[in-house]
């Protein structure tokens, strides 16, 4: 399905991507963080928490192969500065395992039953790298939205211009 380049690539944007947007959020304030905004997951806070419970939730299926039971409400990181750090260091792990993976360990298939889709699934490990890539590309979008209505420009999010892959 991908290849360790991929998953590097897309580690390294991926930190390049919410470092950008922890650098813009760090200029808020508590009210403006907290405020609610009508976000599918209220806040711009939550948001971010919801980001990383479901990053978290994923990564450890992805090394156990033991389904997570998400709670889609639960907040994990309720202080932004601790959110923040949780954050840095989730990502600067993934790029260095994103480093080391080969091939067929990304390949290898996991057999599990999905509650559901009420089946059994057979889905290789690096399915889930690209869910918790996209996830995350799509709850960023949800906040950037809300910068945007505030009269803050985001920036760039083209996958070329990341000063931390090289060609």
């Amino acid at each position: 399905m991908i290849t360790p380049i991929f998953l590097e690539t897309m580690a390294l944007y991926n930190k390049w991507q919410n470092e950008n947007l922890f650098a813009i959020c760090d200029e808020l304030d508590d009210y403006q963080l907290h405020l609610s905004r009508g976000m599918f997951f209220d806040s711009i806070l939550k948001t971010l928490n919801h980001i990383i419970s479901v990053d978290e939730a994923i990564h450890s299926f992805i090394h156990t192969k033991n389904p997570p039971k998400l709670d889609l409400t639960f907040v994990p990181y309720p202080s932004y500065g601790e959110l923040k750090s949780a954050r840095s260091e989730f990502d600067e792990n993934l790029v260095v395992e994103s480093q080391v993976y080969l091939q067929n360990w990304l390949d290898e298939v996991f057999e599990f039953w999905s509650a559901k889709l009420n089946r059994n699934r057979k889905v290789p490990r690096s399915f889930y790298y690209v869910q918790m890539f996209n996830h995350q590309t799509h709850h960023r979008s949800q906040i950037t939205t809300e910068l945007h209505k505030m009269g803050i420009d985001y920036g760039n999010t083209d996958l070329p211009y990341n000063p931390y892959y090289e060609f």
